[in-house]
């Protein structure tokens, strides 16, 4: 069986094509369907995101076919039987499971050891090709007929990284009012499961038509379109929102390190600003600690999420787009030969959400 993939190197991409092993003990091969185009893609094409000083393989959100099982394999991450021809969704590059990041903080995305990125030479779970191999570890899940592939990666792994924040953030006590910065995937995921609390207030701060739309559409019950104002309007209308307080929930999901200054300006006394998309490059910005302290303000770092919140975010997707047309949030398909391209226009903001159909 011959597949193509996309290789990464020195800042551009490549188009190679290659024999697809069996999979070992273990491990899964799966038809990729449809691919989903992260931010973290645009960073590391920009050179934001190092790695390994070889080719890789990129795309990690991806919902595809199962085409052979490895020995032993008989059954996903949740213990749920699959055969060839089902249907999953898995996030490439697993932990060791063995340091501790993975057994004792359960969070295999910081491991230290993690397969991520991943030597494009060797075979692997990412989402730009034809045929990805699940190695053993590598975690997948089982996705239910009546669910489109759209709508799984409409949120790819947005939802669960906002998941991850939300519980890192912990409660949110009725009549609190939330911010959040940004109208990307992060951003409309964290609105949605902010829209789900107990928050008498959820204001989503973005730009872009569209983006915005989705935003009221997940719950947001207010916006503020960056595009037509100022740092300064901005702030000023969050604090007339809140009664002149400023909000006690600030969540960033921008990748923009400006972002943060102005989110921290945001917070009520007893405020809490959680940081999930400031994970690439190196600027940095001044900042008073004594604000920190005089105010008792907490800064929380949420990077994604664990596996266990991919298995939710599939859940809340396979219930959400039965109400509301997820699949609709795609509005830009490539095909692999146009990765590049599809992930320039992701970078640009333009889209709300693109993907690569191989």
């Amino acid at each position: 069986m011959i597949g193509r993939h996309i290789a990464y190197f020195d800042r551009s991409l490549k188009l190679l094509e290659g024999e697809v092993a069996p999979p070992p003990p273990g491990a899964v091969v799966a038809r990729v369907t449809m691919a989903g185009v992260c931010g973290t893609d645009a960073h590391r094409l920009a050179g934001e995101v190092k790695g390994p000083d070889e080719p890789i393989s990129l795309g990690h959100e991806s919902v595809g076919v199962l085409v052979e099982l490895g020995e032993g394999v008989t059954a996903d991450f949740a213990g749920s039987p699959i055969c060839v021809g089902d249907r999953i969704a898995w996030l490439p590059g697993g932990g060791c499971h063995r340091c501790h990041a993975c057994v004792t903080l359960q969070n295999e995305n910081i491991c230290e050891n993690i397969r991520w990125p991943v030597v494009s030479t060797l075979p692997n779970g990412a989402g730009y090709r034809d045929y990805a191999t699940l190695l053993d570890g590598d975690i997948f899940y089982r996705v239910g007929d009546d669910t489109p592939d759209e709508a799984v990666v409409a949120l790819g792994c947005a939802l669960p990284t906002a998941l991850g924040l939300m519980e890192r953030l912990g409660r949110i006590a009725p009549g609190q009012s939330i911010v959040v910065q940004g109208s990307g995937p992060v951003g409309l995921s964290a609105t949605l499961l902010a829209a789900q609390s107990s928050a008498s207030k959820v204001i989503l701060i973005g730009t872009g038509e569209d983006r915005l739309a989705w935003g009221a559409t997940f719950g947001a019950t207010h916006i503020i379109d960056i595009e037509s104002t100022t740092p300064e309007q901005r702030l000023a209308e969050v604090l007339e929102l809140t009664d002149g307080l400023g909000a006690d929930i600030v969540l960033e999901g921008t990748g923009f390190i400006d972002a943060f200054t102005e989110g921290i300006a945001m917070l009520a006394k007893h405020g809490r600003y959680v940081i999930a998309g400031l994970y690439a490059g190196d600027k940095t910005v001044p900042f008073n600690p004594v604000l920190l302290n005089n105010r008792n303000l907490e800064i929380i770092g949420s990077y994604f999420g664990r596996a266990s919140h991919r298995r939710e975010a599939l859940a809340i997707v396979a219930k959400l787009h039965k109400d509301v047309n997820l699949s609709a949030m795609v509005t830009h398909r490539f095909p692999l030969d146009k990765t590049e391209e599809a992930i320039n226009l992701m970078a640009s903001g333009q889209a709300v959400k693109v993907v690569v159909v191989p």
